[in-house]
């Protein structure tokens, strides 16, 4: 994946973890001064009016998670293990 563009132009991304190390929220700062990609970590809301929203933007086209790699339950520590290395690029789904 070295040297490849994740985020589009003008593209936004959206996390509501702080990352591993932090990195977030500056990230989010930086990147208001390079072309046009941003960064946002915002406090996450868990509450019905937020799970509406993000089902329409799901339903609509508008958002498209990525999802890294799949996993069954019974492969949960390989999962676990693959998150902690720190190379995920996107989600990582356990199926029970």
């Amino acid at each position: 994946m070295e040297g490849e563009v994740l985020l589009k132009p003008q593209g936004l991304y959206l996390s509501t973890e702080l990352g591993p190390y932090g990195q977030n929220p500056v990230l989010a700062i930086v990147t208001r001064f390079s072309r046009g990609k941003r960064v946002m970590s915002p406090v996450p809301r868990h509450d019905q009016a937020m799970i509406e929203y993000l089902g329409g933007l799901l339903a609509s086209g508008a958002f498209t998670p990525v999802i890294d790699r799949s996993y069954p339950l019974d492969r949960i520590v390989e999962a676990y293990e693959y998150v902690e290395r720190g190379q995920k690029i996107g989600n990582v789904i356990v199926t029970p």
